[in-house]
């Protein structure tokens, strides 16, 4: 396997984080996994790490996901409750959090306020997610650009899609800024009260690739044209969506792009 990317572990927080060369990484390094699972050579790049997952709750389909995309990668995964370690929404324990970051290689703050995972992070010296594996997490889009890529057979920056959706769901936002920083050509077909605030779409599409240029807005999916090499259909706000290219429908069940691009990150993240 090629030498693995480093991406700072707050970078996969949100997608306006990650770089266009963090975000090639992952998919390259997801496409990689899943042709070596394909052939029976996969490897325990992250044998001997151990991963502590943090939820109050029981484990969700998220963090399931997350911890069967680690231990796929060889780690060992814990999963701890915050209120029993001392982690409290208006004060966490700072010794409690560092004596974490000294027993675990990398923690996963699943459903817990964004302040608190800052505190966590600030603390535990070692790389700290913000509930990666979460149905809702903006990386989650980048699951479905790795399948877009699979079905189309393009780069990302020769990828054209249209999406019938509202693109200020938190996967919506995520992948227009995927496309901003990727150069995606990106036709939005929403009703006009769920386009982006002008100053919003202003930021975007000014330091976006070409300007800006390959970004556009439609009212209708008829409007945003029926050449796109990907229809994205977004009516359920949440990945995975139903899409097809040029007719040919993606795989209902695509759980092996979420778990290939979960196990890039975490490959990119723990060292």
């Amino acid at each position: 396997m090629h030498a693995r990317p480093s991406i700072p572990h707050r970078h996969l927080w949100s997608v306006e984080s990650l770089s266009p060369a963090d975000i090639r990484d992952v998919l390259d390094t997801a496409r990689r996994l899943r042709l070596a699972a394909r052939e029976g050579q996969a490897g325990a790049p992250l044998r001997g790490r151990n991963i502590a997952l943090l939820n109050d709750a029981a484990p969700d389909d998220g963090a399931d996901g997350l911890r069967s995309a680690a231990l796929g990668l060889g780690a060992q995964v814990s999963h701890l409750r915050p209120s029993d370690s001392r982690l409290l929404t208006d004060n966490p324990d700072p010794a409690t959090v560092r004596l974490l970051g000294r027993l675990y290689d990398a923690i996963d703050c699943e459903a817990m306020p964004p302040a608190l995972v800052a505190d966590v992070a600030r603390e535990a010296g070692v790389p700290v997610f913000n509930g990666l594996g979460g149905s809702c997490h903006p990386t989650r889009v980048l699951a479905e650009l790795l399948a877009m890529q699979e079905l189309s057979g393009k780069a990302l920056d020769r990828l054209s899609v249209r999406f019938v959706g509202d693109p200020g769901s938190a996967c919506g936002s995520a992948l227009l800024r995927a496309a901003a920083a990727t150069g995606i050509e990106l036709r939005v077909a929403a009703s006009r009260e769920r386009w982006p605030a002008p100053e919003l779409w202003a930021l975007l599409t000014a330091g976006a690739v070409a300007g800006g240029s390959r970004l556009h807005l439609y009212e209708s999916a008829a409007q945003a044209g029926e050449d796109s090499d990907v229809t994205v259909d977004a009516t359920d706000a949440h990945p995975p969506w139903r899409f097809a290219a040029r007719g040919e429908s993606a795989p209902a069940e695509r759980s092996g792009y979420r778990q290939a691009t979960l196990q890039a990150m975490l490959v990119a993240a723990i060292s």
